[in-house]
């Protein structure tokens, strides 16, 4: 379980970096349809930073209850749900730009 836990921390802090630099309106690291074809490259880079952030706490406390608890079956299923929520956020995100 440590493996487990120390390989979404540091998942997590990647991510959370990565959010930092979108929140402040670094748009370098993006790529797409989308986002090529937008007007406000950086208020859509502010944006999609929001669920990255979202997802680097979701990974970072399933990383914490693999520790804790022992059971990785728990872990997965808040990462299923993190993920699902992230999804729907970023469909949301792409239709406003779009």
């Amino acid at each position: 379980m440590i493996g487990f836990s120390i390989m979404m921390w540091f998942v997590s802090i990647i991510l959370l970096l990565e959010s930092i630099s979108l929140l402040r309106g670094n748009y370098s690291s993006m790529h797409g349809k989308i986002f090529n074809n937008t007007n406000d490259k950086e208020g859509y880079a502010k944006a999609s930073g929001k669920p990255v952030l979202f997802m680097a706490i979701g990974l970072a406390v399933s990383g914490v209850v693999a520790v804790t608890t022992s059971k990785i079956t728990i872990s997965v299923i808040i990462i299923a749900c993190v993920v699902i929520i992230m999804g729907i956020w970023f469909a949301n995100i792409q239709r406003r730009f779009s």
